[in-house]
Order: structure tokens, then C-alpha cells, then sequence
């Protein structure tokens, strides 16, 4: 057996461990789901224990596959779903169910760092909104409502945080998990002393960040017997999810843009240097490659709202693929293809939850617009896809706003399987569209960091070089690029038109 690294991809659902070997091919996987709780609708916890004990059979099951030892890995990093925090105490058990990134209970605590520190400020420091998504109003949470839990815990720990503890004993963080915490000073890559002290929360409650891709411990005996893998073995700081993924398709240089297409669209661009909005409608986090950042745009309903036409509309395509043995979405495509560019004048605003990046406007709704006798299903289908990549393109004109040149988008998610959706983005955005031959590409970007940790490649965008197998680029159609044009400008207009509309279900 050559030499293997591991990768611990810790998500949402569930974790999945991956085996790779230096060249970047996948040996083996294996994925385990663990419970999230809702102890009020919008709530969400987990527990973290689940995280470790998933890694673990995932780890034996992806060893069993691989017909590997312990002894052929030679390190092991994580990579992690952001923002979701948990208390431990000083022998690290938690002290409470983590809270996650998705749960919106710190409304009041949003508004109370508001009235400490102007929205401005915070933004500067942090390149982040202040919003119930971010680590730091859960954390103030559990200091109003649990003082006792808040006042015992020795650190407070993200899902990367936890795993890289229980592995080697270490409190440690990496520099873009922090970035997600509303805690951390982008520029100086350290915890804000300015925003510790009008917060209340002690440094000393926080581990150590450092930068993705360092060594930063070995597993302990203890650990071996639980993640079946070698005493002694290195483990290295890996990084959050979207960051990983950018990383895992070779968004390692200026020009490259990485989307990630499932339920919502996750965007991020590579920057050198730090770069703010004055309107704040786009984040700037720090990324897994070294001293580099990345401008973040998310976008809530975008796969999904594919999911409501096949769910609400689609059941002939649903039978259809059912006889065929195919997945619903590649007839729902295939049929959106026989429609010409431009779905003859039907636009879609997939914003059936609320619109993310770049309006932030939870008021905003799914529009289908210009719809005429003649026009069929075909053309719904058509305009959601072609809608997604307005939505897109909106974010990528902001981006190109602050400065960011866009040679290329390099995709992820189960949206890059289908051929003609992402050709429809070559198309409206303009720029080749390139998919990676690993579709998981988040723990493809750990995969990397593990490498650089340990010495295989001296650099990680020499590992990524090496390891990313990117597919022939979908050029963007010269033909369609007019058609386009005047349907984003249509589609620009559609929202102003409709933005301060009220949706009143009453």
C-alpha cells in the first residue's frame, strides 16, 4: 500500500471519512449520519459527541475498504460544517449540546452587540455581519441564559476544534474556522482583544488559532482505539467547509472562483488581501491557503428551488426517471435543454426563502415572470436554472466591483453533475466553467492540508496543483452571450421592481 492521508469531513448530516493517496485519488470512503435536536422550532443542536464516535466508524469502515492498515496513513486532518460552537469542560466533555450554524435563537444577543459595537466596526474587524449565523451571539447565549455552563467551560470549540481535540488532546482553531466565529481580526489573525472585552468573553475561553495545513499534534493512545488509526500518527489543522472545497477544486490563485450548487449556493473568490464591502453585502473570510483570503457570497435557495419544481411540479419527470433508472434532475435538465437561451422571455427569481448575498432581504420571494399561453413546464424548468445563474452573476459583478479579476468558476455540489446547467453558467456569467473529476472536494481540500503538514508537497498550491484533476472547461457560448445580458438586465429589474413589495400571507 503507498502512502495515504486521511480527511475527516465533519458536516451538517453527518461525517464522512475519506482515504486518498498523495496524487489526490480516493482510496476509500465511508459516511455515518448523527442526529441533529430541535428543542424549539428554531433551534438546532447536536451533540457532539456523535461528531467523534461517527468519525470513528467511518474511519474503520473506509480502512476495511481500502484493505489498509493504520501504519499506511501517514496524517490525518478535519474539515468541518462553521460557526457551530461547543462548551467543553477541562477534561473535554461538552457541557451542552453544541449549537448549530443553522439555528436563529441569538436575535436578541444580535441586537444587544449592535447597540455595543456599530455594525460598521464589526464588519471592519471581522469581515462578517452581525447575524445569529455567526459563533460569537451564540456564545453570548449561552452567557445570558446558561451563566453556570458558560462560567465552567473551559474552551468553546468548533466541530474542526472538538475533532482535532479529541485526536490529539490540543485546543486549537484554524484561521478560517475563527474568521467564522464574529470573534476574530481578519487582518491580524488573532482573536480581537476590541471585541472580547466589549463581548465579556475571555480570551483564555477560546483555543489557539493557527494557520491550516500546520502540524499541530499526533494521536494519543487514547484516541488510536477510537479512530482506529496509529499512536503517533500527525495530525494537522485543516479548515471550514467552504474553504476546503475552494481549495479541493484549485482555487489557490488570483482570478478563480469557486460555487458550490446544492440546496444554496455557497460563492467564494480568492483575494490576496482583505476586501471589504462598504455595503456589506459580501463577507471576506480568511482561506485555507496561506495568508490568502476569500470574499464569501451565499445564496439561500438555488438547488432548492429545482427540489420545488420536482417535488411540486415534477411528477412526470419523476415517473419518467423512475422507468429510465435515472435521477429525476437529469430529465428535469435534459427537457430544460430542448428550450432556447433565454427561456423566450420567462424569468425566474429563485428566492423562495428569502434572498442571501447580495440583498439580504428575508422579505424577498420566488417569482416566475413573462409567462405566456404558448409557454410550457419546459420553460419553468429552463428559467429556474437560468435564474440561479443571474442570481449568481449578481454576486459576481459585486465582486468584480471591489476589484476581483474572474478568469474562471470552478464548481462543486450536485449541481456541477449535470453538464447543461453548469453550461448555462459558462454562458450568463461569462467565463469558463470547470468541474473537478472528485466530487468531494471538501475533503479532497483537507486531503491537501494533511499533505503540506507533514512535508509531501511544499506547498499547498504545489499539493493542489498535484492532486486537483479538473475536467475540460465549458467555454461560455459567444451565441447566447447576448441573450444573457438582456436577460440578467431583465432580471435586475424584476427584483428592484419587486423588492419592497410586501408578501403578506394574510
Amino acid at each position: 500500500m503507498t502512502q495515504l492521508v486521511a480527511a475527516i469531513d465533519a458536516g451538517t448530516s453527518g461525517v464522512r471519512s475519506v482515504l486518498f493517496r498523495t496524487n489526490g485519488a480516493v482510496v476509500a470512503m465511508a459516511y455515518e449520519e448523527f442526529a441533529s435536536y430541535y428543542p424549539n422550532p428554531s433551534w438546532v443542536e447536536q451533540d457532539a459527541s456523535a461528531w467523534w464516535v461517527a468519525a470513528g466508524k467511518t474511519m474503520a469502515r473506509a480502512l476495511k475498504e481500502a484493505h489498509a492498515s493504520a501504519n499506511d496513513i501517514v496524517s490525518v486532518s478535519a474539515t468541518n460544517q462553521r460557526e457551530t460552537i461547543v462548551p467543553i469542560d477541562n477534561v473535554g466533555n461538552p457541557l451542552r449540546r453544541a449549537i448549530v450554524w443553522q439555528d436563529r435563537r441569538t436575535v436578541r444577543q444580535c441586537d444587544w452587540i449592535k447597540a455595543q459595537v456599530p455594525p460598521d466596526e464589526v464588519y471592519s474587524i471581522t469581515g462578517l455581519t452581525i447575524d445569529p449565523y455567526f459563533s460569537a451571539p451564540k456564545i453570548l447565549w449561552i452567557k445570558e441564559k446558561e451563566p453556570a455552563t458558560f462560567k465552567a467551560a473551559t474552551k468553546f470549540l468548533l466541530v474542526h476544534d472538538f475533532i482535532i481535540y479529541k485526536l490529539t488532546g490540543r485546543t486549537i482553531t484554524d484561521f478560517s474556522n475563527a474568521s467564522r466565529t464574529m470573534l476574530f481580526d481578519l487582518k491580524q489573525a488573532n482573536w480581537s482583544d476590541r471585541l472580547l472585552g466589549k463581548f465579556g468573553i475571555p480570551k483564555e475561553k477560546l483555543p489557539d488559532p493557527v494557520a491550516p495545513g500546520m502540524r499541530v499534534g499526533e494521536i494519543t493512545p487514547e484516541a488510536g482505539k477510537s479512530i482506529h488509526l496509529k499512536q503517533g500518527t500527525p495530525v494537522v489543522a485543516g479548515g471550514g467547509d467552504q474553504q476546503c472545497a475552494a481549495l479541493g477544486v484549485g482555487v489557490v490563485r488570483p482570478g478563480s472562483i469557486k460555487t458550490t450548487t446544492g440546496t444554496g449556493t455557497f460563492m467564494l473568490a480568492y483575494s490576496q488581501t482583505p476586501r471589504l464591502d462598504s455595503k456589506r453585502r459580501v463577507l471576506c473570510s480568511r482561506h485555507v491557503v496561506p495568508d490568502a483570503f476569500v470574499i464569501e457570497a451565499s445564496m439561500f435557495t438555488t438547488g432548492s428551488a429545482l427540489r420545488w419544481f420536482r417535488d411540486n411540479l415534477g411528477n412526470e419527470e419523476c415517473e419518467a426517471a423512475s422507468k429510465r433508472g435515472v435521477d429525476p434532475y437529469d430529465i428535469i435538465t435534459e427537457k430544460a435543454s430542448t428550450i432556447q437561451a433565454g427561456s423566450e422571455g420567462v424569468v425566474h427569481i429563485p428566492h423562495l426563502a428569502g434572498a442571501g448575498a447580495p440583498y439580504w432581504n428575508p422579505s424577498a420571494r420566488g417569482v416566475f415572470a413573462g409567462l405566456a399561453l404558448g409557454h410550457t413546464r419546459e420553460h419553468l424548468m429552463r428559467a429556474i436554472l437560468e435564474g440561479v445563474c443571474y442570481d449568481i452573476r449578481t454576486n459576481l459583478e459585486v465582486m468584480r466591483e471591489l476589484g476581483l479579476a474572474t478568469s474562471e468558476v470552478r464548481v462543486t455540489g450536485g449541481a456541477a453533475r449535470s453538464e447543461v446547467w453548469m453550461q448555462i453558467q459558462a454562458d450568463v456569467l461569462g467565463v469558463p466553467v470547470i468541474r473537478t473529476s472528485m466530487e468531494e472536494a471538501t475533503a479532497l481540500g483537507a486531503a491537501i492540508l494533511a499533505c503540506k503538514g507533514v512535508g509531501v508537497f511544499s506547498s499547498v498550491a504545489d499539493a493542489a496543483e498535484e492532486m486537483v484533476r479538473p475536467l475540460p472547461a465549458l467555454q461560455p457560448s459567444p451565441s447566447n452571450r447576448a441573450v444573457y445580458d438582456h436577460g440578467f438586465e431583465k432580471y435586475r429589474k424584476l427584483y428592484t421592481a419587486l423588492s419592497g413589495f410586501t408578501w403578506d400571507s394574510a
